[in-house]
């Protein structure tokens, strides 16, 4: 069986709106970024503890955190580039990254998170796939993350390094740690030009455990997002293509990315969201 969720500040950066809205709309899985703009690792002891208390309250359970680790720059002269890093500094030393790196694990395991997105660094880099999974940070995150029982899941971002299939395949091949896992966001790779095939699927099936779900459609050359059904993705067949290759253990959560009514676009991909799970057969919760 499947999970459906949404990220809390996809709705509202106000979290009582956010709970409220997935009550109301029977969403029982959250995935934490941002509270009031703030990212979590940044978060005091009394920060985490009052967001604890009020999604315990509500009963709804936090599967995962989508944390800025690895949207980075590897280097102090790498040039820049233009990203979502939700008031992240993407420049910061060795030190800094150990320390953010431990943070983040750290109010995971208060939170009792299972889950952590991670990226791969920001810009290019000739075969990315097997160069990340050699990545003595890398490597540490994962050593640290296994101490908590926390699995570490690579999202495709299209600016940072590891973002294409076969990258996706190199580096999951080459680096076999039991807690990385995969963070499928399917309109990341429809969008550099890449399918979802049955092939890809078969690729990844073993460490594919979550599915970021977005839609857009191009308007004058420019990518506009739009609820989830909306757009231009096939998602019913992509989905259906998933589910007869894993049926079970895999959270597939909501992404809106709107910049205005953020309650009605989340609530309308929710909507649109399931709409898509059931017509691919997926069984769901």
């Amino acid at each position: 069986m499947y999970r459906l969720g949404i990220n809390f500040d996809e709705i509202s950066d106000n979290l009582d709106i956010s709970i409220a809205t997935m009550v109301a709309h029977g969403v029982r899985y959250g995935e934490l970024r941002t509270v009031n703009r703030k990212n979590f690792v940044f978060w005091s002891d009394d920060e985490v503890q009052a967001f604890k208390k009020k999604v315990d309250d509500s009963g709804i359970q936090v599967v995962a955190a989508a944390t800025p680790l690895f949207k980075w720059y590897d280097y102090e002269d790498d040039p820049e580039v233009e990203h979502d890093n939700f008031g992240f500094n993407p420049r910061l030393s060795n030190d800094e990254k150990r320390q953010t790196i431990d943070k983040a694990l750290a109010i995971a395991g208060q939170l009792k998170i299972p889950r952590l997105r991670i990226f791969s660094g920001l810009g290019t880099e000739d075969k990315p796939g097997l160069t990340f999974s050699r990545s003595k940070l890398l490597v540490y995150a994962l050593e640290e993350a296994a101490k908590r029982n926390i699995d570490l899941y690579l999202e495709n971002e299209p600016v940072c390094k590891v973002h294409a299939r076969q990258d996706i395949i190199d580096l999951l091949g080459s680096n076999k740690h039991e807690h990385l896992k995969l963070w499928l966001d399917i309109a990341n790779l429809i969008e550099i030009g890449e399918d979802v095939n049955p092939a890809f699927i078969r690729d990844v099936a073993s460490r594919l455990e979550y599915i970021h779900v977005k839609d857009f459609v191009n308007e004058d050359s420019v990518k506009k997002y739009v609820p989830a059904g909306e757009g231009i993705i096939d998602y019913e067949q992509i989905m259906k293509c998933i589910y007869e290759v894993k049926k079970e253990n895999i959270i597939v959560t909501v992404e809106t990315h709107a910049q205005k009514n953020k309650v009605e676009s989340s609530i309308a991909s929710i909507i649109g969201t399931r709409n898509i799970l059931e017509a691919a057969g997926v069984d769901y919760e």
